[in-house]
């Protein structure tokens, strides 16, 4: 799944774990490193989506109580 639109990120990543994305990409898990990111990025994300949704629900809902400030 490709999104039309695309945004580029840098980001600072320590010889180790580079060294071991690249034998995953050496290895035919991934393409290349940005399938690898790609991926790594979205089960995160839905690692983590319900903890996130609650959170933003909790923020809105105490947003609401406050009122505008």
């Amino acid at each position: 799944m490709s999104d039309a639109r695309t945004v580029t990120i840098k980001t600072d990543i320590p010889d180790r774990l580079h060294g071991e994305m690249e034998a995953l990409v050496r290895a035919g898990w991934f393409q290349d490193l940005n399938d690898l990111m790609l991926e790594a990025v979205r089960r995160l994300l839905d690692a983590h989506r319900p903890e996130l949704m609650e959170r933003f629900v909790r923020e809105d809902i105490e947003w609401g109580l406050r009122g505008d400030e």
